[in-house]
């Protein structure tokens, strides 16, 4: 696809479709990252399969048929997936897309896209403690560590961060000194060098930069540095000491509930809180839940009593983890239902079946 057309497309869903019109400037550049576009001329065929979780698709122009098990599940055209996306079943299933016009469609990574949305709400939280830690966010994101860690605790690392200015020529850390401290690049490249048991001099093993981090193996071994990182240009680093790593390794900030425990603690008193977007409630969700979207929770706290105990959930748990860090930091006691509603054995309702039961009840009435 032509970029002026990719960005025609990735425009049209900014402005008009759910939820890529609810994410960041930020967040909307990495879209073309977790979604592939297709263009279908019309009466072609085409067979797609989703994910390990259930994927969305999306018509940005034209029309077809989405053919699941043999039979037509739908007939989708632009203004019917804006807010509702088709839903494609989980993989090793496929469905086959008949295109009735020429099409234009978005096939977007359902979990991936859930975890923008998260980073979204971790980045606002930066915002509130200062322009500058939102924007050092933003530039070590992708740092192995910050892959690793739950999105929950992003924000309590960079509260414990430091920042160094380093000079070329300098070295951050040398092999065989005591671990104290790991490192993340802001800015600058290093050289990292090791030296073998049998070797006097140290041998160049790579090069690092701009949010590559170093200085974990010592601290989780608790043996020496096994590594020497030099400077070779003028930088920064962040620097979380070792009790703070220790803490965000071995002491999650959130925590889970698994679904068997969470059904008995709601027969308890425990109130159930969904957090996704009105389109997945009406769609799906746990019986007796209160619906209040992760992006309105802040200005809906009041609604909240102290007092009681919530648990919080989402489709697969990312962005009730980042929901329960909110509702914690307010002093809420709150839990994660571990795995999100696609964990959830037991029973589910529907807007949608209640409009079938009330449709029915009226007929007969007629």
């Amino acid at each position: 696809m032509f970029s002026i057309k990719m960005e025609h497309v990735l425009d049209r869903l900014s402005r008009h479709y759910q939820p890529f019109n609810l994410l960041s400037e930020e967040r909307l550049r990495e879209v073309v990252n977790i979604v592939r576009f297709i263009e279908l001329r019309e009466g072609e065929i085409f067979q797609i399969a989703g994910g390990q979780d259930h994927d969305y698709l999306f018509v940005v122009e034209g029309r077809l048929e989405v053919i699941c098990s043999g039979t037509i599940t739908s007939l989708a055209g632009p203004d019917d997936t804006r807010k509702r996306p088709v839903v494609l079943p989980a993989a090793p299933a496929t469905c086959t897309l008949v295109a009735r016009q020429d099409s234009i469609i978005c096939h977007a990574d359902r979990e991936m896209l859930d975890n923008l949305i998260s980073w979204d709400e971790v980045v606002h939280m930066m915002e509130d403690s200062g322009a500058e830690t939102a924007k050092l966010l933003e530039k070590v994101r992708n740092s192995l560590v910050f892959r690793r860690l739950p999105l929950e605790t992003v924000e309590l690392a960079f509260q414990k961060m430091q920042t160094q200015a380093v000079r070329a020529g300098e070295y951050v850390i040398q092999q065989g000194e005591a671990g104290d401290a790991y490192y993340i690049i802001l800015n600058g490249r290093a050289e990292v060098y090791q030296r073998g048991i049998y070797d006097d001099a140290p041998h160049k093993i790579a090069d690092i930069g701009e949010g590559d981090a170093f200085g974990c193996e010592a601290l989780i071994s608790g043996s020496t540095r096994n590594e020497s990182v030099l400077m070779t240009e003028d930088g920064e680093v962040l620097v979380l000491d070792k009790a703070a790593f220790e803490e965000l390794i071995s002491n999650p900030l959130i925590k889970t509930v698994n679904p068997s425990v969470a059904r008995t603690m709601v027969e308890t008193g425990y109130e159930l809180i969904d957090v996704r977007y009105p389109e997945e409630f009406d769609d799906h969700h746990i019986p007796g839940a209160r619906l209040v979207p992760l992006f309105e929770l802040r200005n809906r706290m009041e609604e909240l009593d102290r007092n009681k105990q919530y648990i919080v959930y989402c489709h697969g748990g990312s962005r009730s983890a980042v929901a329960a860090l909110i509702l914690a930091q307010n002093q809420f006691e709150v839990l994660s239902l571990d795995g999100g509603i696609r964990s959830w054995p037991f029973e589910t309702q529907s807007i949608y079946d209640r409009q079938i039961v009330m449709e029915g009840r009226e007929t007969e009435a007629a």
